[in-house]
């Protein structure tokens, strides 16, 4: 199975996200660390690798979180549209940015279009038994920005009857 890897245009999507736009109205890095953390929901159990690209001072400066990569370019149209060629899939609603993209030969995704994608997959990986009802397979919601998920599964199971001595 042939690996594929995302280059995400990060402000373009936060910005065409009306969840994240709200949270990185309250800080810069509230809106990034938010994206950042569905990312890793909808990486999880998938052959693709997700490179993410911010404007900002650094040029090469990057991290990476939970297999996702951050990367800080200025200006990041430019670092994205560098990045991409065959095999790769640039997310973004910039019109120059897909052009440049697929004249490298790579396939692009509109912003919207990607998050809706990433909204599916969290919700079919939070509600794993559709026969059951919706029952939430793990605490929480997803929409919101730093909360802590357990798996109802993971829980250590009650025991009935009488405790031996």
């Amino acid at each position: 199975m042939t690996l594929v890897h995302y280059i995400i245009d990060g402000y373009n999507l936060i910005r065409r996200t009306p969840a994240l736009l709200g949270l990185e109205r309250r800080a810069l890095e509230t809106g990034r660390e938010a994206l950042l953390d569905r990312l890793f929901l909808y990486k999880a159990g998938k052959n693709i690798e997700i490179t993410v690209v911010f404007d900002g001072p650094g040029g090469s400066g990057f991290w990476a979180r939970g297999g996702i990569r951050a990367e800080f370019a200025q200006p990041a149209d430019a670092a994205i549209i560098e990045l991409a060629g065959p095999g790769t899939v640039v997310v973004s609603s910039d019109i120059e940015v897909q052009e440049g993209a697929r004249r490298r030969g790579a396939q692009t995704l509109p912003s919207e279009e990607f998050w809706s994608q990433v909204v599916k997959a969290i919700e079919r990986r939070r509600y794993r038994r559709p026969a059951e009802g919706r029952r939430a397979a793990f605490r929480g919601t997803w929409d919101k920005a730093y909360e802590e998920y357990e798996d109802d599964e993971d829980l250590p199971k009650k025991r009935k009857g009488r405790r031996k001595r």
